[in-house]
């Protein structure tokens, strides 16, 4: 969440983030979980969300 918007914050100071940088973004936040010892897999199966949607309740870009 912390990152998503710090990376809000970027976007609205710049409005410089573009489509293949958001899911360059999304892809790195994904693996950073793993790395972290998340299972994101189960994380969104919790949740009722594609892997894809983990970050669009906070996200604005």
């Amino acid at each position: 969440e912390r990152v998503v918007t710090a990376l809000n914050d970027v976007n609205d100071e710049h409005g410089r983030i573009e489509t293949s940088e958001r899911e360059a973004f999304a892809e790195y936040i994904d693996a950073a979980l793993h790395e972290a010892g998340v299972d994101v897999a189960a994380l969104t199966a919790r949740r009722d969300l594609d892997r894809s949607e983990l970050t669009d309740q906070w996200r604005d870009w």
